[in-house]
């Protein structure tokens, strides 16, 4: 079963979120945001008359040297739109396709008898490009595949949002989405608790702590809320396990709950195509499963770690009454769906302030 890199609980990777961050920075220098005193002070005290592009990444702090090793990677979602040219440096900005041409071309300002800091304006006239004679064969490529110019002043934009650089974009550059799994949609809904979600996460993964980990071989691996021997495993917990089923059985004196006793995997498969859509019922029943879990693996604790214990019919009554304090907390419209779902979970209609 697939893995779901960000399934809605705020989970970043923390170096991806670093660079993100990092990158916002930089584009900060790139746009010259002229109202940052940061942006300011980095113009003249590190960059002076030197270009962000080609300034030197082995020099420096080591903050300054990790956020220009990010250059290359914004470069291709960066856009210089070239209109007057007064902007832009003609050998040291990346306007042209081939980058930085002072980079490919080290020569280039001694054989077109440029400044080796002139701007990308020496060479426009009446928005028309007018490049000095060149006789170096190597240096015809500057002059093909030229960008457009455009009427109004120069621009840097985002090849995306709007043209508009955010953190998430960035964040998407060093983390991209991994393929969507359909077991998404169990983390979703209006109903949802981040706690019990994240929980749900885990155990869709296999990620809980149970006893069955090879790192916890040299424990007691048995079950601690059944006691009949079995090892305790995601398999067995859920629901396998006779005090996991006693709590289903709980659950069920209060509102009509389904769930298929097969191996977890295949109950959440199960659950998946069920309660699909946004249908409130639906949202609702996995709101139900992922507290369920939840208390579950809390009970579970309890017992390992406080030596405290609870009848399945207080787990039952604790998931009942969170997840109707989640539906009552939620803003519903007024709608047959709603009234349904209220008559279902056994709340009165209409509610003040609800269902509005």
């Amino acid at each position: 079963m697939g893995q779901c890199l960000n399934p809605g609980q705020g989970i970043r990777d923390i170096l991806a979120l670093n660079r993100a961050l990092m990158s916002r920075h930089l584009w900060s220098v790139i746009k010259h945001e002229k109202e940052s005193i940061w942006v300011e002070w980095i113009a003249h005290y590190r960059l002076r008359d030197a270009s962000i592009w080609t300034v030197n990444a082995k020099r420096g702090a080591w903050s300054w040297r990790k956020m220009l090793e990010l250059r290359g990677t914004l470069l291709p979602h960066i856009q210089l739109k070239i209109g007057t040219g007064e902007s832009f440096s003609l050998w040291h900005d990346p306007w042209h396709n081939l980058g930085p041409l002072i980079l490919r071309f080290p020569r280039g300002p001694q054989l077109t008898g440029t400044d080796p800091m002139a701007t990308l304006s020496v060479v426009i006239e009446d928005n028309m490009w007018r490049w000095p004679l060149i006789t170096d064969i190597a240096h015809l490529e500057i002059i093909q595949n030229v960008p457009p110019i455009h009427t109004g002043p120069d621009a840097i934009t985002w090849d995306s949002n709007g043209g508009d650089f955010t953190n998430a974009a960035a964040y998407h550059l060093f983390r991209p989405p991994g393929p969507k799994v359909g077991w998404h949609s169990l983390l979703l809904g209006p109903f949802r608790i981040p706690r019990n979600c994240f929980i749900l996460w885990l155990a869709i993964l296999g990620r809980l702590s149970t006893m069955d980990k090879p790192w916890l071989q040299h424990l007691d691996g048995h079950c601690i809320l059944c006691s009949d021997g079995s090892l305790e495993t995601h398999d067995h917990l859920f629901f396998a396990c006779r005090f996991s089923r006693h709590c289903l059985v709980a659950i069920r004196k209060h509102i009509r709950f389904q769930w298929p006793y097969v191996e977890w995997q295949r109950g959440i498969l199960w659950a998946t195509s069920r309660w699909r859509g946004n249908h409130v019922v639906n949202a609702a029943y996995r709101s139900l499963l992922a507290s369920f879990i939840y208390h579950i693996w809390k009970e579970r604790n309890y017992r390992k770690f406080q030596h405290k214990t609870r009848a399945p019919s207080i787990i039952g009554s604790l998931v009942i009454e969170e997840v109707k304090r989640r539906i009552l907390s939620a803003p519903l419209r007024h709608s047959i769906s709603t009234q349904g779902l209220y008559r279902l979970w056994q709340i009165p209609w209409p509610v003040e302030g609800n269902a509005s």
